[in-house]
């Protein structure tokens, strides 16, 4: 009884609290005297919505076709169920407005939760101005708890703000659309942001970025936006668990962010850039997204379609298309277990994939296509700048994929290293003999390798037979050609994959006898597969991925604390419970200290309490044995004074 009567009082007060909300109207031939609240009082000018506080459930309409000149700063916050809206009325044609000169956003919002901003347009048109950065739509949030944004239908366009610069508005913050907590990682900021939706809008002449949303932990969805001539990045979306970027279109992207006097009057600037890229994310997915045609002046050692940047954890590329682009994809160093499968690349060009990450870090590629007809392009294994780092340690893993060379046309496998302007390539190194999740296994390779062939024990080089290769388009549908022929040799000749997306490019179900090659997966071409054989691989894939996370958590360097005497180490996340084992410190002498992980009840931080001088625990590694599930893992962490990079 008492649980109808508070449901029935929850009613009452959300119906008083909509019935209290207002509509609001904006019109050139409005009065700011009047009320606002009709067409025939309403409202002028900008600095009257700036002015006021708005109310959950208000509404804030501007005449359609309509043109304001400055910038847009409304106050106050909706609530759940009643948002804040942000509108046109009467006509299609959207309400503009013009920034100009400006610097800054054209519409802002900073700590405000429960908002939706819908059919705007929004353009400045000025020239770029040394140190001037400018922006579209802009959502900032600091020290609190705030949910739901929504950004959709609106079009922004000639918004030339700056591609270099650190500041508020110049770098990556010079975006179409940005939405921005202020921690760089989930676990580096006290603001907590969910439910942002930024949705079929439009975004063209713009630097630098198109939309970028960091710190959304929480339900953030990026779809079905279109981009086109970037200066740099098209969508980039970081500091979230599970969210979805979905059915964009990126096309030229990248187009100015490596020219070298970008570097004019001490202006700092970042120029390597991609089209749709995530950072410091987890279980994130991207997904039947179209890019095509990014530019890579010669400064942006970047241009790719796709990017798993730094800390991106478990996150998936899957039914994408990538056409023309100065690579597919990107794989920085410390990630961890991110796939890409049945995606299409079409005369991709430059550097194909580039890895950047250790082959322990679990990262895959399996059952994409990567068909090109010119030039010669990189499966790249990146030394760093400096060239530093181990070659035999680089790499991911490529199963049942198909690499597809015609004409004057080539593959191959090299190793880089160096700054862009000067990097060299070592194409006579050549990878390690793959395994399953290692390196290449299992693969179709037809068509030429400037190098040879990568070293797959079980590598297919016939003919796929695809319909008609090399004849995609301009949109997703346009990659029938991609499918096998039913007499293909590659049909039912792949690997079970654990774990896979159980459907392939066209949606047709994996589970239909062993799988095919490439992206199309035909139907009717074999027996059920063993249920009981599968999932037991599925068990065992689980079990692998556990012990490896519990080991990537760990940090790569360990630094000592102010206090003598002691080891801290912090894993990233805390500890499995079911990770047993132990932290070992032993001396020149032979006497260890040792931490057993199975008797610590906080598993987030490990102190080992040492009796031994600074120069003394420099001189030795901390040695980590873990054990789950009759697996295990050995290896030294070395101690330094100060925490490198990648840490």
């Amino acid at each position: 009884m008492k649980t109808n009567i508070f449901f029935l009082l929850f009613l009452l007060m959300a119906h008083i609290a909509h019935s209290q909300s207002k509509t609001y109207f904006i019109s050139p031939d409005g009065n700011d005297a009047a009320s606002g609240l009709s067409i025939k009082t309403a409202w002028k000018t900008l600095d009257k919505v700036n002015n006021t506080v708005f109310q959950a459930g208000d509404k804030i309409l501007f005449q359609a076709g309509a043109q304001w000149h400055g910038q847009l700063k409304p106050q106050g916050s909706g609530a759940d169920g009643l948002p804040i809206l942000l509108s046109s009325y009467g006509g299609e044609a959207r309400p503009i407005i013009n920034t100009g000169r400006a610097e800054g956003a054209a519409i802002r919002l900073s700590n405000q939760s429960w908002w939706e901003i819908e059919n705007i347009e929004i353009t400045g048109g000025a020239q770029p101005e040394f140190g001037v950065g400018r922006q579209g739509i802009v959502a900032t949030y600091q020290a609190g708890d705030y949910e739901h944004l929504t950004v959709r239908n609106c079009y922004i366009h000639d918004i030339w703000g700056q591609l270099g610069g650190n500041t508020e508005y110049t770098g990556y913050g010079s975006c179409g659309i940005l939405v921005q907590t202020q921690g760089r990682r989930m676990a580096d900021t006290k603001t907590s942001l969910r439910d942002v939706l930024i949705e079929n809008n439009r975004i063209v002449r713009m630097d630098k970025v198109a939309i970028r949303v960091n710190g959304c932990q929480n339900n953030m969805v990026i779809r079905k936006n279109y981009m086109e001539n970037l200066g740099g990045d098209g969508i980039i979306a970081g500091g979230c668990y599970r969210g979805l970027v979905e059915y964009n279109v990126a096309r030229r992207t990248c187009m100015r962010s490596g020219y070298q006097d970008l570097t004019a009057e001490g202006l700092k600037w970042w120029p390597h850039t991609a089209a749709i890229w995530l950072q410091n994310a987890e279980e994130t997915v991207m997904q039947y997204n179209e890019v095509y045609d990014t530019g890579r002046q010669p400064g942006n050692g970047d241009g790719f379609a796709y990017d798993f940047d730094f800390y991106c954890i478990r996150c998936v590329a899957q039914y994408n298309y990538s056409s023309n682009n100065h690579g597919f994809m990107l794989l920085m160093n410390r990630t961890f277990e991110n796939v890409s499968r049945y995606n299409i690349s079409e005369n991709d060009q430059t550097h194909l994939v580039q890895m950047q990450c250790d082959i322990t870090d679990r990262n895959i590629f399996y059952n994409n296509i990567f068909y090109i007809d010119y030039g010669t392009v990189d499966l790249d294994f990146f030394l760093g700048d400096g060239g530093t780092n181990n070659p035999q340690a680089l790499g991911a893993a490529y199963h049942n994929n198909i690499f597809y060379a015609t004409g004057q046309s080539y593959f191959r496998t090299a190793y880089s290293k160096g700054e862009t302007l000067t990097r060299t390539f070592d194409e006579a190194t050549r990878p390690a003999a793959g395994s399953w999740n290692r390196l290449f296994f299992h693969n179709c390779y037809f068509g030429p390798w400037k190098n040879g062939i990568p070293n797959d024990p079980e590598k297919i080089t016939d003919d796929p037979m695809f319909v008609q290769p090399g004849s995609g388009g301009q949109s997703l549908c346009s990659l029938k050609g991609y499918q096998l022929k039913p007499h293909s040799p590659l049909i039912n000749k792949g690997i079970y994959i654990p774990l896979h997306g159980g459907k392939d490019f066209w949606a047709n179900p994996v589970a239909d006898g062993e799988p095919d090659f490439g992206a199309y997966e035909q139907l009717g071409s074999g027996a059920s597969p063993d249920a009981a054989k599968l999932s037991a691989a599925d068990e065992q894939y689980r079990r692998e991925s556990t012990i490896a996370w519990a080991k990537w958590s760990f940090p790569l360097q360990i630094q000592l604390t102010e206090t003598a005497g002691e080891i801290v180490i912090r894993p990233l996340q805390p500890l499995d419970e079911r990770i047993k084992g132990a932290i070992t410190w032993t001396d020149a002498k032979g006497a260890t200290t040792t931490l057993l992980l199975e008797k610590q009840k906080q598993r987030d931080v490990f102190t080992l309490k040492v009796k031994a001088d600074k120069a003394a625990l420099l001189a030795s590694p901390v040695h980590v044995n873990l054990t789950y599930n009759h697996l295990q893992e050995d290896w030294n962490i070395p101690v330094v004074e100060r925490v490198g990079r990648n840490n």
